[in-house]
């Protein structure tokens, strides 16, 4: 198991678990089901003092697509799970709030290359024989910090349900790719130099995601 996905996976346990016990520590408590560019999850708010909320969540996000870094076309895979934890702010005591907190990446992204007959790694052409197959690993920082603004209070006194939204970023960093391959030549010094030239390529392709926009609506109920 990758060391991203064992400290996602324990955070979120440890998030369920002081969920647990949230009602007996603070005397207001609101959950929520929320979804968007970390996927589908929820959350769960309670007091900390007048105008300031803890939050805590765990959403997912697994999808497929296709998509070609360096000449080479690739099926990716993403299976994500991201726990976070947030401050809220509300300044003005209203909606309006200002977040921080970090984001917990669990992500387990892979990469498989479409081959063909030939590839070219480093500017250099192999067979597909000779390389055989060609997978990828795409790992990035295991904990994030989160800012972000957002508009909505589940613990204000308009009512139990509402919706909440947020806009924020999270600093994730520059993506680390690990690429091997499977064929007669996969263990050949003079391959394996060109392969990690490769692996700089992509990673200067997905530079951009270093900083990951984080977009989402959440419907609460206040208890």
């Amino acid at each position: 198991m990758k060391v991203g996905t064992r400290v996602g996976l324990v955070a979120a346990v440890a998030i369920l678990l002081a969920c647990g016990n949230a009602r007996a520590t603070f005397n207001e408590l609101a959950v929520a089901a929320k979804a968007g560019t970390l996927g589908l999850g929820g959350d769960l708010t309670t007091n900390v003092i007048p105008q300031v909320n803890l939050r805590a969540g765990v959403q997912w996000l697994g999808f497929d697509f296709d998509a070609q870094f360096d000449d080479i076309d690739y099926d990716v895979d993403v299976d994500s799970l991201y726990p976070l934890v947030l401050v809220d702010w509300y300044p003005f005591n209203g909606s309006f709030r200002v977040s921080g907190g970090v984001l917990f990446n669990a992500s387990d992204v892979q990469l498989q290359a479409k081959l063909g007959t030939s590839v070219e790694i480093d500017d250099v052409t192999y067979t597909a024989a000779e390389v055989g197959t060609l997978r990828g690993d795409v790992e990035f920082r295991s904990v994030a910090p989160y800012i972000g603004i957002g508009w909505g209070n589940a613990l204000g006194r308009t009512g139990r349900w509402g919706l909440a939204t947020d806009l924020g970023v999270a600093f994730t960093g520059s993506p680390d790719i690990d690429l091997s391959a499977t064929g007669p030549i996969a263990t050949d010094p003079t391959f394996q130099a060109r392969l990690a030239e490769e692996e700089k390529d992509i990673e200067d392709d997905l530079e951009f995601f270093k900083i990951y926009p984080v977009l989402s609506i959440s419907l609460f109920y206040r208890f």
